[in-house]
């Protein structure tokens, strides 16, 4: 797998295994209800999403449902619990299967959505959601997503724009950061990727931060889940794709009764569900996610005929191997070769719109041209100067921009630059240097370096020395660049890493 999955993956083994201030698992989605603490922010949005969702479901047949992407397990346990459905789900992080295993008892499996260890058509449906902006192969992902699928395939992005000059902006800016937004999509993208999907926005506007009580939230959720047409000011996309005949059925259940069941389906902060079996009733779907052959179980492995073993800790196997090489533009290809030639084309066009580097090799930046800020990613204190080169107004107190991925020593850095702010003293200025290395999970005050900033309208070199600091790692993934501290003018000029 390439490098920017590997970072997640050690980014996502950290978040699954944070505790909230009350000493408990910090839950992704509400697991404990919409009033608990114990969970992360954006609750309406995940709430709109699941609704959606469900709805979609209610109208499917099917007895087996997967999760691709599922974090703790709280959407396919909804799914079992409201429709009686096998489930299971997968994760890029081992903790995150972990977490769903304790906490709802499903049966999980580390995995790389690139490539899915399942064999073809081994689950109803498949469901994905809010994980196709995240990942590194995101075409892969789709294909895979349909492979396993036998009646259907329910994916959701909530990152979907309908300009695309903002689009191609945003995707020449993203520097790879761990487990970020990498990938933007305009609804017209995933169409040749599902054709004929039902599509349908999450919700019909922004949700409010947050829900006051539980009459606000099914107030909320039934008057902004309704439009099924997608427009701009709408946000997200459902996508709901059969993939035999017959998958449809008539609905069972009302909004009112979906809505209920995401607010009384919860748990106990600190509880443990009923450990399943280990993994033996979900071994018969499994195959070798390289060669397909069937695995069988040996003591804490699963065994290919290859000869490939995959731990399995705790019932969840691991079938993410770091070492692994990232899927090719050349295999994607000749995969697509079988489908229509415009649909292909099609697929193979947003591969290459979509791809990332790893890590860019270069040791000089020029800015003064546009290609040469490919990866730069400024914060909210930047606004653009008009002009091709890296002109900004700080127009906040902590302006900064974050290089592309460097992966490599960095000891020492020159910084082309000019600095004029008027009402500020000419010796004023103070700018810094962060760094994040492999261990760390971002970026603090103990990992950088400070350097005075001539505040007087010329172009000045500044020779910033990293080496010899006691947290310089040997390899540093990125650096962020807190070019001045206050509103100005800026113009970064160039980089130059040594």
């Amino acid at each position: 797998m390439g490098l920017y999955t590997r970072i997640t993956r050690s980014w996502l083994e950290h978040r699954f295994q944070r505790r909230s201030p009350t000493g408990v698992y910090l839950a992704h989605m509400p697991i404990y209800g919409i009033a608990a603490g114990d969970c992360e922010g954006g609750l309406p949005g995940r709430l709109a999403r699941v609704l959606r969702i469900l709805r979609e479901l209610d109208s499917l047949a099917f007895h087996t449902l997967l999760d691709v992407g599922g974090a703790e397990g709280w959407l396919p346990h909804l799914a079992r619990t409201l429709f009686g459905a096998e489930v299971a789900t997968t994760d890029l992080s081992l903790q995150a299967c972990l977490r769903a295993r304790e906490l709802f008892g499903l049966p999980a499996a580390a995995v790389d959505s690139a490539r899915l260890p399942f064999a073809d058509g081994s689950f109803d449906v498949v469901v994905c959601s809010e994980v196709l902006e995240h990942v590194e192969n995101p075409v892969e992902t789709m294909l895979e997503l349909q492979r396993i699928a036998r009646r259907a395939v329910i994916l959701t992005t909530e990152e979907i724009r309908y300009d695309r000059g903002w689009i191609d902006d945003y995707l020449f800016q993203r520097p790879g950061w761990p487990h970020m937004e990498r990938n933007l999509f305009h609804p017209d993208d995933l169409a040749p990727c599902f054709p004929g999907a039902r599509v349908t926005p999450q919700s019909d506007g922004p949700p409010p931060v947050r829900f006051e009580d539980e009459t606000e939230a099914r107030t909320w959720l039934l008057e902004n889940t309704t439009n099924t047409a997608m427009q701009q000011g709408r946000v997200g996309i459902v996508i709901t794709q059969l993939r035999e005949p017959g998958a449809s059925q008539p609905r069972g259940h009302d909004d009112a009764e979906l809505i209920e069941a995401l607010l009384r389906t919860t748990i106990v902060p600190g509880s443990r569900w009923p450990q399943p079996e280990p993994v033996d009733p979900f071994l018969a779907t499994m195959r070798d996610p390289h060669s397909g052959a069937p695995l069988q179980r040996d003591g804490a492995f699963l065994l290919s005929p290859s000869g490939a073993r995959y731990p399995l800790g705790c019932g969840v196997p691991d079938f993410v191997r770091i070492d692994d090489p990232a899927p090719t533009r050349e295999a994607l290809q000749a995969r697509l070769a079988a489908m229509p030639p415009d649909r292909a084309a099609a697929l193979l066009a947003l591969r290459d719109r979509l791809f990332l580097p790893d890590r860019w090799p270069q040791d000089f930046f020029d800015l003064r041209h546009r290609e040469q800020q490919r990866g730069f990613w400024p914060n909210h204190d930047l606004v653009r100067r008009p002009g091709d080169g890296f002109h900004w107004r700080a127009v906040g107190p902590d302006p900064w921009v974050l290089t592309p991925c460097l992966q490599r020593p960095v000891r020492e850095l020159e910084i082309e630059m000019r600095v004029h702010a008027p009402d500020v003293a000419v010796d004023a200025g103070t700018g810094q240097v962060f760094w994040k290395g492999p261990e760390d999970e971002a970026f603090d005050e103990a990992r950088c370096v400070s350097f005075r900033v001539p505040n007087d309208g010329l172009v000045h070199i500044h020779h910033v020395v990293l080496a010899g600091h006691p947290l310089l790692p040997n390899e540093v993934q990125w650096l962020r660049l807190d070019l001045i501290d206050g509103p100005c003018e800026v113009d970064f000029l160039s980089l130059r890493i040594r």
